[in-house]
């Protein structure tokens, strides 16, 4: 199964091993001596950042606001360890100083939620699992307000659900998700359902899902339409897009080869896949270091400078550094578990 792949996987890492699963430290500086920005780099490459603290962290969230002086600040949400345990720590990256911050922890320790978006500042994360059990699925939906520096917990999705997909546009939440087990209400295990999550009344509404399942899928918004590739079933290479403006799906061009637990993050109208496992042509499964770049306005698939380092089951978002924007990669062991490529 996926998860003994991805136990062997994350093993070929150094191990460093949490304290307590469930920190919830108060807001404090962590490696926190400000570096500044580093030297212009060239196009198409990868530069290493200062590690993710203390801890080896997969099946994490990440998103990034903007703050008050209009830096960029990458958050680090939940995930597990390399032996299981779930977190609830978050970790906030500060881009413009190289610097790591200790935020307000999650409620709950979560991990392999449906990802993060962010909504006028606020960051959303919804479902995950809080254990390895069977029936430790979640509905929640949490909301964090970087300027109170406090969670909340907003209305639950329908389901218990985990390792999806998620996207904002028009100020509303769109989740592509499975149901988690047959006792939460789903009829059979890991369908695969699409919501969209509106703010100002606190309520979700399901929308017709697509045509190929995506667990554990990759995308995000380009132009107004919804893109997600990938993930753990057979027909994962599938592209499929959604427009709100019709409410329907079409499919593209597929992924090059299926995978997996990879970072899918947009960046100038261009879908970016990074890592991830990915199936070998002889039927194995490996962890990869591949940069594979989407085109909508070609319809087709480009290959791009490599990672450092082959990672799967990490997180990634969309940063600026000196006004130049860059796809930050977190997780994984150290060292090497923050990553930036320069597009």
């Amino acid at each position: 199964m996926i998860r003994q792949i991805l136990g062997a996987t994350a093993l070929v890492f150094t191990s460093l091993t949490l304290a307590s699963c469930n920190d919830t430290a108060a807001p404090t500086s962590i490696d926190n001596e400000a570096v500044g920005p580093r030297l212009a780099v060239a196009s198409n490459s990868w530069v290493t950042r200062r590690d993710m603290p203390s801890t080896e962290r997969y099946a994490l969230a990440a998103a990034t606001v903007t703050s008050s002086n209009g830096q960029s600040i990458l958050y680090a949400i939940g995930g597990r360890t390399a032996t299981g345990g779930s977190l609830s720590k978050v970790m906030a990256y500060h881009v413009s100083t190289d610097s790591w911050t200790y935020p307000a922890a999650l409620p709950i320790p979560l991990y392999e939620t449906n990802g993060a978006a962010v909504i006028n500042g606020k960051i959303y994360v919804s479902g995950g699992r809080r254990s390895s059990s069977n029936d430790s699925e979640t509905p929640f939906l949490h909301m964090y307000n970087p300027a109170t520096n406090r969670w909340t917990r907003k209305a639950d999705l329908p389901y218990g659900t985990w390792g999806g997909v998620t996207g904002m546009y028009g100020g509303k939440l769109y989740v592509l998700t499975h149901c988690g087990e047959e006792w939460f209400g789903c009829g059979s295990n890991d369908q695969p359902h699409f919501f969209r999550y509106d703010p100002a009344p606190n309520t979700w509404t399901e929308l017709p899902a697509p045509p190929s399942a995506h667990q554990f899928g990759m995308g995000g918004f380009i132009g107004g339409k919804f893109y997600v590739t990938g993930g753990q079933r057979d027909n994962s290479t599938e592209l499929d897009v959604y427009d709100p403006a019709t409410n329907l799906w079409s499919t593209r061009a597929p992924l090059p080869n299926r995978r997996w637990r990879a970072v899918g993050v947009t960046l100038k109208a261009k879908l970016y896949v990074i890592g991830g496992v990915q199936v070998n042509s002889d039927g194995s499964a490996s962890t990869v270091r591949t940069t594979s770049v989407y085109d909508p306005s070609t319809n087709r698939w480009t290959s791009k400078a490599q990672m450092p380092t082959a990672r799967a089951d990490i997180a990634g978002s969309l940063v600026f550094l000196n006004g130049q924007s860059r796809l930050d990669v977190v997780g994984g062991a150290r060292p090497g578990n923050n990553v930036q490529f320069i597009p």
